[in-house]
């Protein structure tokens, strides 16, 4: 398993449109992308601009193969440029899960 963590700082104002838009992303890719595990998304209390998701995919090469293959569909583009439209993607690390202690 690996994670990819990403971080966006949101226009102010457009936080709950980014968060629709994150979570039907997460659901399509989810749903229709092997290899797609979910995500989660977080938000700083004292930014509140500030967004933080963790996605897990089974594989490197999963995650690889979506971004190189044909887009899912077309909600997923319409759900993505919302999001690109609303935050500004500061960064993204890739990594590997050693282990995972959470309780499902």
């Amino acid at each position: 398993m690996i994670r990819v963590v990403y971080r966006w700082t949101v226009t102010p104002g457009q936080e709950d449109t980014f968060v629709t838009a994150w979570r039907e992303v997460t659901a399509i890719l989810r749903a229709q992308v092997e290899g797609a595990r979910g995500s989660l998304l977080l938000r700083d209390p004292e930014a509140p601009q500030e967004f933080t998701a963790v996605a897990r995919w089974t594989s490197r090469a999963a995650l690889l193969a979506f971004r190189a293959g044909p887009p899912v569909d077309q909600a997923l583009a319409r759900h993505a440029a919302v999001m690109r439209a609303t935050a500004v993607r500061q960064s993204e690390a890739v990594l590997d899960e050693l282990d995972d202690l959470t309780v499902d």
